[in-house]
């Protein structure tokens, strides 16, 4: 089913398993906050489970959180962060085993194959976010592959926004006449603004049981748009995979010979279509700044809920996600590999 963002997708699965006051959800420690906010819309909790540095989750200490837990464990949404898939096959039966529906999160990966088949296939659900991989202005899908106890019922969307479906289509036509224009990320020189830092930001620890600002009770139960299903049935997805790779694994021999930095993912294996490129940086925050400030389109999760998983809190700022989008132009490239070259350097180190 189409909805309009994987975050709605995500609560009709939840719906259809009856989740509720008194239900957890179970959610990798490192997460995207909108990973939490359909648990919270529909009154129930979230609970974290700890990841290993590869972001695999760690079995073990999952099995010991559903053993103190009681019987209010209601699913668990175990992600492909990246594009690259995780072993299922473990996490699957013990999910099987303990009566917890398990739902594939697919946002980052919309192509690609794990241990128990294509990707979107091994959990009881599966949802996915089309529209960071294809040029469209929304999309968000949930799919049922199975229920343990067969009673789940997906309910679809229940209304469209026929003005964001007259402007979705004005955009697809305007791109299709229009011939695109490369985009300048920058035409100024690569300098530095600043040596000298900011103060650090003071940071705040806030006890927050609602849905976050991005999750919007107006797009609830909301139909994805025409123009966006359209344009993933059209798209040419062996170029979209083919270009992703191949900035994938340019970002790998740039990366290569930094230091202050290291790939979270080493290599690209057959088959894997990235949505961005993870990379750690030994100094987070300052350098972080340092590439915003040039005007570096990158993002990293730094307002994830607080657990105690070590990795999770390391990531956060330190885990930057890079693009790879088979849009980018050779000229965008460039640019971006200097500007993460000219903050990684020596010469900007010792500034």
């Amino acid at each position: 089913m189409f909805f309009s963002r994987g975050r709605y997708a995500l609560r009709a699965a939840l719906r259809a398993l009856a989740f509720g006051p008194g239900d957890q959800l179970l959610v990798p420690s490192y997460h995207c906050r909108t990973m939490l906010d359909p648990a919270l819309d529909l009154g129930g909790h979230v609970a974290f489970y700890p990841l290993m540095p590869s972001l695999a989750l760690r079995m073990d200490v999952l099995e010991r959180i559903v053993q103190g837990g009681g019987a209010s464990f209601k699913a668990l949404l175990y992600p492909h962060y990246f594009g690259f898939p995780q072993s299922l096959t473990e996490v699957a039966a013990f999910c099987r085993q303990q009566g917890i529906a398990l739902i594939e999160d697919c946002s980052h990966a919309f192509f690609g194959t794990s241990d128990l088949g294509p990707v979107g296939s091994a959990g009881d659900f599966a949802i996915a976010s089309p529209y960071k991989f294809f040029p469209s202005e929304d999309g968000g899908i949930v799919r049922q592959n199975g229920c343990l106890a067969g009673e789940a019922r997906l309910q679809p969307p229940s209304r469209r926004d026929w003005r964001r479906e007259a402007k979705g289509s004005a955009s697809l036509l305007k791109r299709w006449l229009v011939s695109p224009k490369p985009v300048v990320l920058s035409g100024a020189p690569l300098l530095l603004g600043s040596s000298v830092l900011p103060p650090p930001a003071v940071e705040r620890v806030e006890v927050d049981c609602a849905p976050s600002s991005n999750y919007l009770a107006s797009e609830v139960g909301l139909y994805g748009q025409y123009a966006s299903a359209w344009i993933m049935k059209h798209a040419d997805r062996t170029h979209l995979a083919g270009a992703r790779r191949a900035r994938f694994i340019e970002w790998l021999s740039v990366v290569e010979a930094l230091p202050r930095c290291r790939p979270l993912v080493r290599e690209l294996p057959e088959g894997v279509v990235p949505y961005m490129f993870p990379l750690l940086l030994d100094e987070g925050e300052a350098d972080f700044y340092r590439l915003k400030q040039l005007g570096m389109p990158i993002w990293r999760w730094d307002d994830m809920a607080v657990s105690e998983c070590e990795v999770a809190s390391r990531y956060r700022k330190r885990l930057i996600h890079l693009p790879c989008h088979q849009a980018l132009g050779d000229s965008e490239m460039n640019w971006m590999t200097l500007a993460l070259r000219t903050v990684l350097s020596p010469v900007s180190a010792d500034a």
